[in-house]
């Protein structure tokens, strides 16, 4: 079974991955209402009427629905062949209560009108569930090396940093949905100063926004530390965490830049979907080092 395993692995995260994008790419177009207040149906129908906003918007619930269907398989499976596995377990109950709730949510933004900050925990949510099930991925990928990548432990101190640089970076991606939500995403047309300001009037849709930036510069320093850290401790008995925090510096300075690409070609939809994708692939690769750290080498037993 474990040589099925894995490859479909690699299928749950990238279908999950395009349903972030969909999700990115409905807000973008402005397409949540682009099948009216019906859910399941589209306008009263099964097949939606061939117009741009009910395309994208069916498009992206048939998604997510395959989506729902693939993890599930893949969680069933990891949960049956590595039985008694608590991070399994863990992890598959974790992704599938978001794919869940997720989804609710989803159903209801379209039912019932919604605030900026609800619609916001719609993107939160499918983070969630992505994440999940990137975790799940990984572990099933990397179970055999495990041992060599895990040669010695964390301090108290460095997990408590990592666990709060995931929950700052979810605030932060919150704010990026609320600032596309509110509208505020031009409210600063300029990058990377604010309407020719280094600090802008902190008000209205321009507070939204340069808060938005504020956040994400902070981000970029955290990690900035998260790897400097790494370098002086992980490099030689921690490889899962020197590697990384690599990845996620690398990530996180090209989330930075892709924000201003927004600005700059003014919302441009490959520009848009480009932002979106980096912060899912960062927000993995952060919540990664989570679960690594709780993560020490397993001793060593004697043999009798």
């Amino acid at each position: 079974m474990e040589k099925w395993l894995k490859p479909l692995a690699v299928i749950a995260t990238l279908v999950m991955f395009v349903v972030m994008i969909a999700g990115s790419l409905v807000t973008k177009t402005d397409s949540g209402l682009g099948c009216g207040n019906d859910w399941p149906l589209c306008n009263g129908k099964w097949v939606p009427e061939y117009t741009l906003a009910s395309i994208i918007e069916y498009t992206h619930r048939l998604i997510t629905g395959i989506a729902g269907i693939v993890v599930i398989l893949f969680s069933v499976l990891c949960w049956r062949f590595y039985r008694g596995n608590k991070e399994v377990r863990n992890l598959a109950l974790f992704g599938l209560f978001f794919i869940a709730l997720e989804s609710i949510l989803g159903a209801s933004a379209v039912i019932w009108p919604q605030s900026s900050a609800v619609l916001a925990l719609h993107f939160g949510f499918s983070l969630l569930a992505f994440t999940g099930v990137f975790l799940l991925t990984g572990f099933v990928l990397q179970r055999d090396k495990m041992e060599s990548m895990v040669q010695g432990p964390v301090t108290g101190g460095f997990r408590n940093w990592i666990w709060f640089v995931a929950l700052y970076t979810y605030g932060v991606v919150y704010l990026g949905a609320y600032v596309r939500h509110t509208g505020s995403s031009m409210a600063c047309s300029d990058w990377p100063l604010c309407e020719g300001k280094l600090i802008p009037e902190l008000s209205g849709q321009v507070g939204i926004q340069f808060t938005h930036r504020l956040g994400a510069m902070l981000l970029l320093i955290l990690l900035l530390v998260n790897l400097i850290y790494a370098v002086k401790h992980f490099k030689e008995t921690r490889r899962d965490l020197f590697g990384a925090s690599i990845i996620a510096f690398v990530l996180v300075v090209l989330q930075v830049f892709s924000g201003g690409f927004v600005v700059l070609f003014k919302l441009h939809l490959y520009a848009t979907l480009l932002h979106s994708m980096i912060i899912t692939i960062l927000f993995g690769v952060i919540c990664y080092m989570c679960l690594q750290s709780l993560k020490s080498p397993r001793p060593n037993v004697p043999r009798k």
